[in-house]
């Protein structure tokens, strides 16, 4: 079994440490390698380093390098006019791009495989969405939103399904912490102003004087120069992947207060999952795609800042209210959001070779 996979941003320089979607990418490929399927990846060279780190000297896929000094759309497709001697039983997309649609077209003129598996990680624009019916596709999207957008052009094989790949490290500490400060988190790559810190941060000066006082909130975490931190507010510097499992063990609820803002917005949240696993409550805006997290009793909703600063302010005071949302969510996880690499295989790239 031979694939190709393919993801937009790997046709760039690897120029910030990979989070969501970047991470989620290198495991897959790690794990695809780790199942004996053999992967082939056009990249730049600094995301074989990348991987490397992540794979710890196991299995590795074939590599081959984009043409240098080239514009992402065009170094997929001129890459894609390379690979036309190759032949491989399916081609992976691990992302829809609209930068990626002259790639699309050159490997099926050439045909490099006969068939393409898409995981669709955000909402596709008509034009890609038309690209992609070109082929027989397996679609996989992270949203019931995204896959609307498929079923309604009529592709026949679409599903809803994702989660975290290295969902192991995410769990609960050996011993719950026994000190008096509760400790909130906003996780994410802060210097997006939709993730919502300022939202969070403002809903924390609202709390009552005397819970605040024995509360943090942590925003983790900023690439750049972070909001100024006040009162009982820390902002973290930018913290690696490698980082996260151990810090999440040592909050008592994780915020998600994500906003809508038309082009940038959430479609699943690894951050959250990774919370949920932890057993931490949650905390979330009213987004569709969060509220769906804490429907099974893991946390708890919020339509403005002064009903999250309540929201806060209650979970702040009541440690076995915490307990209870926070047990609900990591069984809600375990449930529904650990990415199973081998049964995606057997499920669509399997399946998309037979077919």
């Amino acid at each position: 079994m031979r694939i190709l996979f393919v993801e937009k941003v790997f046709l760039s320089p690897c120029g910030k440490e990979p989070r969501g979607v970047e991470v989620f990418n290198l495991n897959l490929i790690r794990d695809l390698a780790a199942l004996g399927v053999e992967t082939t990846i056009i990249a730049d060279p600094g995301w074989r380093d990348r991987f490397e780190r992540r794979s710890a000297g196991g299995a590795a896929p074939e590599w081959v390098r984009p043409p240098r000094f080239m514009p992402p759309f065009a170094a997929g497709f001129v890459a894609a006019l390379r690979m036309g001697a190759r032949r491989f039983d399916a081609l992976l997309l691990g992302n829809v791009a609209n930068r990626l649609i002259p790639m699309l077209r050159a490997a099926r003129l050439l045909r490099v495989a006969p068939r393409c598996v898409l995981i669709a990680h955000r909402e596709p624009s008509a034009r890609s969405v038309r690209a992609q019916r070109a082929w027989p596709t397996d679609v996989i999207a992270v949203n019931e939103t995204i896959a609307g957008h498929y079923r309604r052009a009529g592709f026949e094989r679409v599903e809803v399904g994702y989660g975290i790949t290295d969902a192991r490290l995410f769990h609960p500490p050996a011993s719950p912490a026994n000190g008096e400060t509760v400790s909130f988190c906003v996780v994410g790559d802060l210097d997006c102003a939709w993730k919502g810190a300022d939202t969070a941060a403002a809903a924390f000066s609202l709390m009552p004087d005397a819970v605040r006082r024995r509360a943090r909130l942590h925003l983790a975490s900023f690439r750049k120069q972070g909001p100024p931190g006040g009162d009982g507010i820390v902002a973290h510097g930018w913290m690696p992947f490698d980082r996260m499992p151990d810090f999440l063990r040592g909050m008592d609820v994780m915020l998600v207060p994500s906003r809508d803002e038309g082009v940038m917005r959430e479609t699943f949240s690894q951050a959250a999952v990774q919370g949920m696993l932890t057993a931490l409550p949650l905390v979330v805006s009213a987004l569709p795609v969060l509220a769906e997290k804490v429907a099974g009793g893991g946390g708890l909703v919020f339509h403005d800042t002064a009903e999250l600063a309540g929201h806060m302010t209650a979970l702040a005071s009541d440690p076995a209210l915490r307990t209870k949302l926070g047990e609900a969510a990591r069984r809600t996880a375990l449930e529904k959001y650990v990415w199973d690499t081998a049964g995606f295989v057997r499920r669509h790239i399997w399946k998309a070779t037979r077919a």
